[in-house]
């Protein structure tokens, strides 16, 4: 007696599936045509005399992978700007929470809060400067007060944003407030603390990376500046690529965190 298997499909995985592949296949074709529209401008020399093209770029990219100076110059950068961060990361969270759910908090600081979030903090470097010295803490300290701003909007209003029906069911059993911190109002803030983590995380590669041209601290910032001096300018857009991809490296591994952790608020298109 002969036995058939039935191929069991799945239709819900195969739509994500394919949603997932067409995509990949946007995001691709879309770099593809910016590069290639590099490509024609410094072809047809509408780019600044300094601006490489793509291959010198690409090039220099993969030689610079291979240097030891490359990859210290990482590390350095990279525990400038995650130690910042996540020192904004617990501040900023603690602080939010607290100011989100209390009035008298929320009205005396909110035009510090407004105040702080529309300062340009890279203006403070000389101040930092001048106090703390040229070295890490001083990167450290930038990051800091750069990604604090972030995180702390959006822990407050995330822990603002309560469910009606969520509250009244609360209200109706008397639940106590110390059970209703933790099991209402911080998972109800999460997806915007969560966000605010996600886009400080960004900066923090950002204001690290400018930190480093503007102070000469060891990182790339630094290495971005000797390659300029020495009019090396396939090598300085490498470094530049470079800083962007750990950007969006770091973001896409928050996302993937957020999409696992945070699993029951997730939204799919």
């Amino acid at each position: 007696m002969t036995t058939f298997t039935i191929p069991i499909v799945v239709p819900g995985a195969k739509r994500k599936l394919s949603r997932r592949v067409r995509l990949a296949l946007t995001r691709t074709a879309i770099l593809l045509v910016l590069l290639g529209a590099w490509q024609l401008l410094y072809a047809a020399r509408l780019l600044p005399e300094v601006a490489p093209d793509v291959v010198a770029i690409v090039v220099a990219l993969f030689r610079v992978l291979g240097s030891g100076a490359f990859w210290a110059a990482v590390a350095q950068t990279l525990t400038g700007a995650l130690s910042g961060w996540g020192i904004a990361a617990v501040v900023g969270v603690v602080l939010g929470v607290l100011i989100g759910t209390s009035r008298f908090l929320s009205r005396s600081v909110g035009i510090f809060v407004e105040f702080g979030r529309a300062f340009p903090m890279l203006a403070l470097m000389p101040v930092v400067v001048l106090v703390v010295g040229v070295n890490t803490r001083m990167e450290i300290l930038m990051v800091f007060l750069s990604c604090l701003w972030p995180i702390l909007i959006q822990s407050i209003a995330g822990s603002r944003r309560q469910d009606k029906v969520v509250v009244d069911t609360v209200s109706v059993f008397h639940i106590s407030r110390m059970r209703r911190f933790w099991k209402v109002t911080i998972p109800g803030a999460m997806p915007l603390i969560s966000t605010g983590l996600r886009i400080s995380a960004s900066i923090s590669i950002l204001v690290a990376v400018g930190v480093g041209v503007l102070s000469q601290t060891p990182g790339l910032g630094r290495q971005i500046t000797l390659a300029q001096e020495a009019s090396r300018w396939d090598v300085a857009f490498a470094y530049i690529i470079f800083a962007g991809l750990v950007g969006w490296g770091l973001n896409s591994l928050i996302i993937a965190v957020e999409n696992r952790a945070l699993r029951w608020n997730r939204q799919e298109v």
